[in-house]
C-alpha cells in the first residue's frame, strides 16, 4: 500500500515488509529491483538501481518518492517528524 504523507511538500512512501512489498515500491520509483537472500534463504534487503544509483532498504524501512521525483529509503521516523500522514494505515 502506498502511504501518503504532506508537509507543504507531498512525500509517497511505500515501506519494504516482505516480498508483496516489492510490486508497489517498482510502481512508484520506476526502479529496477534486485531482491538479496541469506543463505539460510531469509529475505535480506532490496536494492533499487536507476542507471548509476543504486539505493538498499532492508525490511521495516520505507522507500519514498517527493513531489521532485527524488527518491530514497528512511525509517518511519523520518517521514512522521516532517510530514503529516494523510492516509489511513489499515492493510
Amino acid at each position: 500500500m502506498i502511504r501518503v504523507f504532506k508537509s507543504k511538500d507531498t512525500v509517497e512512501a511505500v515501506e519494504f515488509k516482505d516480498l508483496s512489498s516489492i510490486q508497489p515500491i517498482i510502481m512508484l520509483t520506476s526502479m529496477g529491483i534486485s531482491v538479496d537472500f541469506s543463505p539460510a534463504g531469509a529475505l535480506q534487503s532490496i536494492t533499487l538501481k536507476s542507471g548509476t544509483k543504486e539505493l538498499v532498504a532492508i525490511p521495516g524501512q520505507f522507500v519514498y518518492k517527493n513531489d521532485t521525483g527524488t527518491v530514497g529509503i528512511c525509517n518511519y521516523d523520518y517521514l512522521a517528524e516532517r510530514y503529516e500522514e494523510v492516509t489511513g494505515t489499515e492493510e
